[in-house]
């Protein structure tokens, strides 16, 4: 799995999980994941279709799934601080894309949303 820009990325606030729908919803400056492949210089196409226009980190083209972190500063505009490529194989976009609408589901958010405790009581529920 390759990974550009994991400084840029843990410097930044956790980024929720969007598909362009839910990215167009979203405030100016939030920060963000989205999925799906990079189709040209400078751009996302999202796991459920729409387009979004790159700035900032370069972002090589790949026929690879491609998870990219960064803010949205525009109606379809990200600001990218990291890119996570997946190995090379198959995604189920679908899935994936489902996986993201259920993450905002107002019911399921509290499973998806990040715990903003100092971590201790992450680690000690698994032990």
């Amino acid at each position: 799995m390759a990974v550009v820009g994991l400084e840029q990325m843990a410097a930044m606030p956790v980024a929720e999980r969007a598909n362009f729908k839910i990215f167009q919803q979203l405030s100016m400056g939030t920060p963000v994941r989205v999925g799906g492949r990079i189709t040209g210089p400078g751009a996302l196409t999202t796991t459920d279709g729409g387009s979004v226009s790159l700035s900032g980190l370069e972002v090589a083209q790949s026929e690879n799934f491609t998870e990219v972190v960064g803010t949205k500063s525009g109606d379809a505009a990200l600001a990218v601080a990291g890119v996570v490529q997946l190995p090379a194989g198959e995604v189920d976009v679908e899935l994936w894309d489902e996986a993201v609408k259920m993450s905002h589901m107002p019911q399921l958010r509290p499973l998806f949303a990040p715990n903003h405790s100092d971590g201790l009581n992450t680690a000690r529920a698994g032990s």
